[in-house]
């Protein structure tokens, strides 16, 4: 026992010093000795040992430089999956769950009802919980492609991918710049699915919000009112329908204020679309349905 210092119920005793709220004390308690969260109400007489504390110490200590916990132990529960992490990729958000819960409906009844041959393209899929969550809730499999124009978050992607046991063909590049250009890989009698949760936040926006400092920028931010991507987005898409004359479904995830405007440019490129607005959890605008 000469090397441990404290118990879990001492240390939970103590948490009032640390000002950090109780379930993110808890996980990151229980991600320093290594176990699961439920083991500290199971087990609080377990024994913490130096460096065990040491560790839950410094977790604490970047807790409160604004590292979220996700970015601290680069673990990130989302639509009921464990997704791996790290500063290369935006952490997922409960607001995204609204866009793989539509695509996955619309997938397993409406399109399958028809007996539609599908396609899902994920454009930007960073740590690629929204391909990988449609794909684990799907009733029967589908051809899948991400695309990401950062290597490095492709990795991430990938590894998730490999964890959660699903196919999906990764390409590196501008968002469908990759199929456009081999345009093989996409069969004309397909229903394209495209979702995409692009970075949509303004440069103010970015500098408003602590809690977002400390994740990439490039996958928060974009010009034109947060918009830039998405623009350069429906262009590519417009080519895209043009050379395979294909049905197509697109979602999109947005900031609530940006309903007006990305209505107006979908409208633009997309002039014979339909556009439905889907609200979040909060009755947000935040799922732009496009068909």
């Amino acid at each position: 026992m000469k090397n441990n210092i404290k118990s879990l119920v001492i240390l939970n005793v103590m948490k009032d010093l640390y000002q950090v709220p109780q379930l993110d004390f808890d996980i990151l308690l229980a991600f320093s000795i290594g176990k699961p969260k439920e083991f500290l109400y199971i087990h609080p007489e377990y024994p913490i040992s130096i460096i065990q504390y040491l560790r839950f110490r410094w977790f604490i200590n970047r807790y409160k430089k604004g590292y979220s916990v996700a970015a601290i132990t680069k673990h990130k529960e989302f639509y009921g999956l464990d997704f791996y992490v790290n500063k290369n990729v935006l952490i997922p958000r409960p607001d995204t769950e609204r866009l793989v819960a539509e695509a996955t409906r619309i997938m397993n009844d409406e399109l399958r009802i028809k007996n539609d041959k599908v396609i899902l393209i994920d454009v930007g899929t960073g740590s690629g919980c929204i391909p990988i969550s449609i794909l684990k809730n799907l009733i029967e499999p589908i051809t899948t492609y991400s695309t990401d124009i950062s290597r490095s978050a492709l990795r991430v992607a990938k590894k998730n991918a490999v964890k959660h046991n699903v196919k999906i063909n990764f390409l590196h590049g501008n968002l469908l710049e990759p199929l456009i250009h081999h345009s093989s890989f996409i069969l004309p009698t397909s229903t394209l699915v495209v979702t995409a949760n692009l970075p949509y936040l303004t440069e103010k926006q970015f500098r408003d919000e602590p809690s977002i400092q400390r994740e990439p920028k490039h996958a928060l931010v974009a010009d034109k009112n947060g918009l830039a991507l998405y623009e350069e987005l429906l262009q590519q898409i417009k080519l895209l329908f043009l050379i395979h004359h294909s049905s197509s479904l697109i979602l999109f995830e947005i900031d609530p204020s940006q309903t007006e405007e990305i209505s107006k440019i979908i409208k633009q490129y997309l002039p014979n679309s339909t556009i439905e607005i889907k609200k979040d959890l909060s009755g947000l605008d935040r799922l732009i349905k496009i068909f």
